[in-house]
């Protein structure tokens, strides 16, 4: 490769501005509600073994699923700066398709996530 196309200046343009600031809008909203998961299951899961365990069936106390509740917060900033460091020095289109293609990995992965998390909880069941 020429040194033309390997030291190429990164330039910050209005539109990718844009990309960045409502992608990460977007973004810190799946974040949130990862957020809101975590808190609220594991919420959940301690109220019910609180109850399971006063009423003498120890046996039905389930665990929370911690692990998949943590990837589920942090696959949102991850992506965003993966994308980030990515596009940082492609033009504007491209900086979209990139960060289209997070928000899609991030959605697919999270709503996976969600059903798993909802699969491995016996509460009330």
């Amino acid at each position: 490769m020429t040194a033309e196309l390997t030291d190429r200046p990164r330039v910050v343009t209005t539109g990718k501005v844009v990309v960045w600031v409502v992608a990460a809008l977007c973004l810190a909203l799946v974040t949130w509600l990862a957020v809101g998961n975590l808190v609220g299951v594991s919420r959940s899961v301690a109220d019910f073994n609180a109850f399971v365990h006063k009423n003498g069936g120890t046996g039905l106390e389930t665990s929370t699923p911690w692990v998949a509740l943590v990837i589920d917060v942090a696959i949102a900033p991850v992506a965003f700066v993966v994308a980030w460091v990515v596009s940082r020095r492609m033009d504007l289109v491209r900086t979209v398709v990139v960060f289209v293609a997070a928000f899609c990995a991030v959605s697919a992965l999270w709503f996976t996530l969600l059903q798993y998390v909802g699969s491995t909880l016996r509460i009330g069941s």
